[in-house]
């Protein structure tokens, strides 16, 4: 019953209960007039006999009078009970009222989204360069889902719930005998796990601090040392378990603080002789996205990787430039410097840059961008036994060169072409399948159009050399050409194509030599 009807029943009932009274008292007056013509009547008796009916005829009316009130008063006993109870009604009905709108006012606080990506894959050598060794080869779809749903409840306060699925064909199975693919573990085929799940707080005591607690991604600069925490399995997710704490010095500079348990591995910190196995990031991170003087994002950051299973203790000290001008020019310079303990023997001294420029003719028709980059990461110099020059990937682990590049040096131990160049390449690394980029130059020229704006094309070329080699060994690793396309159907969905070719350089010599290769189209859906 809604309130609208409530109140028409108020109303009704109130003019039924009027109506009742005034017919009662009605019925009192004209009983009270039809006795007066008897009582004028009575006087034509005898004295005795007219007081004696006048006295009975009295005795009755008062009697009628006595019953008809009692009657009355029982009415408007039973009518003020009925009237209670619609009260009530009316109060429940207006609680019900308010509570609707309470939850109309709940949705609002509430934002949700997801992401679906359907891909075709064909790809070949991926980890070799032997057309006769087909374990590398996959043909196959990937499916990839994910729903997310944010709580604001009040301005300062946001919760992020995010569910992620991810299947490589229908129908993959795994055997027991590699746990690493197990069904029942996170971020493998047909299983639904936890993407994310944090809480943001802001103002923190009051003060220009924000508080970011739970599972969380972790993007800074263009990704190169932080931005996948779970590289190991194939971009799925990216996430870390941890504490982000961001100062908000001013409006442009802001200072974040960090502790992220990359991999938990055994709960217990009784293994590896009490000294346990877990993997962190720690440290901090300054931005300040807009410099006074130049206008150019500025970027500074230390950060330490700990690995207690192998006794690794690795800080890094770098720093990032960038912009993109009104003029077409677009630029990011970074560079980073790392120290500390490699190993339980090794000192680390090692060394990375990444950079890129390009310059977009925003007054022609298709809009082209033509940009140069370069990548350097350094390699380990075999001299030096007390130390490791070799880089270490932190969390750059991504496929931001492409997939293949990824997958070349992806942590398989014998399986990768790779061990026949230098068998360190994974020497450092105790995460299977993270891709350990190091020891190598990567120097590209690229360009891309929009023939119209829902289209993207884009190519480029890039030389890949290796820092240091063995002896006999040639430091050239090979050329590397890619491709794509991307169509934009409307700001939900989106369609693309990319193709790439690795073609191994001298340094294979010894080994097969037959070309990798990764073809793909994708529909993507987000909202």
């Amino acid at each position: 019953m809604n309130a609208h009807s409530v109140f028409c029943q108020l109303f009704n009932f109130l003019e039924e209960m009027e109506e009742k009274m005034i017919k009662k008292i009605s019925t009192v007056a004209l009983a009270t007039l039809i006795c007066l013509p008897t009582l004028a009547s009575a006087g034509a008796g005898s004295s005795t006999d007219r007081v004696a009916d006048l006295e009975k005829q009295m005795a009755d009316m008062n009697k009628a009078f006595n019953a008809q009130m009692q009657a009355m008063k029982d009415e408007i006993a039973a009518l003020k009970t009925k009237n209670a109870e619609m009260g009530k009604e009316v109060a429940s009905t207006s609680d019900a009222v308010k509570k609707s709108f309470d939850s109309a006012e709940w949705t609002k606080k509430v934002t949700v989204g997801g992401q679906l990506t359907f891909r075709g894959y064909d790809i070949q050598n991926v980890w070799d360069f032997d057309d006769n060794a087909d374990g590398d080869n996959r043909s196959l779809f990937r499916t990839k889902g994910s729903l997310w749903a944010d709580f604001k409840p009040t301005d300062d306060v946001t919760a992020r719930i995010q569910l992620t699925n991810q299947s490589w064909g229908e129908g993959v199975t795994y055997t027991a005998s590699n746990p690493t693919n197990d069904t029942a573990l996170d971020n493998n085929s047909n299983k639904a796990f936890l993407d994310n799940a944090y809480v943001n707080v802001k103002n923190i005591l009051g003060l220009p601090v924000e508080g970011t607690f739970g599972r969380q991604n972790l993007i800074y600069g263009s990704g190169f040392v932080v931005l996948d925490g779970q590289s190991q399995f194939a971009s799925t997710s990216i996430y870390f378990d941890g504490v982000k704490l961001r100062w908000h010095i001013t409006d442009q500079l802001m200072l974040d603080g960090l502790y992220m348990k990359d991999q938990e591995n055994n709960v217990a910190n009784s293994v590896n002789g009490n000294a346990g196995d877990d993997q962190t990031l720690s440290g901090f991170y300054l931005t300040n996205k807009k410099c006074a003087i130049t206008g150019m994002q500025q970027e500074i950051y230390a950060l330490n990787r700990h690995d207690e299973a192998i006794k690794k203790d690795i800080w890094m000290y770098g720093l990032r430039l960038s912009d993109k001008l009104a003029n077409g020019i677009d630029y990011s310079l970074e560079a980073a410097l790392q120290t500390g303990d490699a190993n339980a023997t090794q000192d680390q001294d090692a060394w990375g840059t990444k950079l890129e420029a390009g310059y977009t003719f925003k007054d022609l028709g298709w809009k082209p961008r033509f940009y140069a980059q370069y990548a350097f990461m350094s390699g380990d110099d075999s001299s030096s036994a007390g130390d490791n020059e070799q880089w270490d990937v932190y969390y750059g682990g991504w496929p931001q060169w492409g997939d293949l590049l990824a997958w070349k040096y992806l942590n398989i131990g014998g399986g990768n072409s790779l061990n026949n160049v230098y068998g360190s390449y994974d020497a450092q690394s105790n995460v299977v399948g993270e891709a350990v980029y190091s020891n190598l130059q990567i120097a590209g020229l690229g360009a891309s159009v929009k023939p119209i704006d829902a289209v993207t094309l884009g190519i480029s070329y890039s030389k890949l050399t290796f820092d240091e080699t063995a002896a006999g060994i040639d430091d050239d690793f090979g050329d590397y050409y890619q491709a794509s396309a991307k169509y934009q159907y409307n700001k939900y969905l989106s369609f693309s194509l990319y193709g790439a070719l690795l073609a191994p350089g001298d340094a294979f010599n010894n080994t097969p030599k037959d070309d990798a290769t990764e073809a793909y189209w994708e529909a993507e859906f987000k909202f």
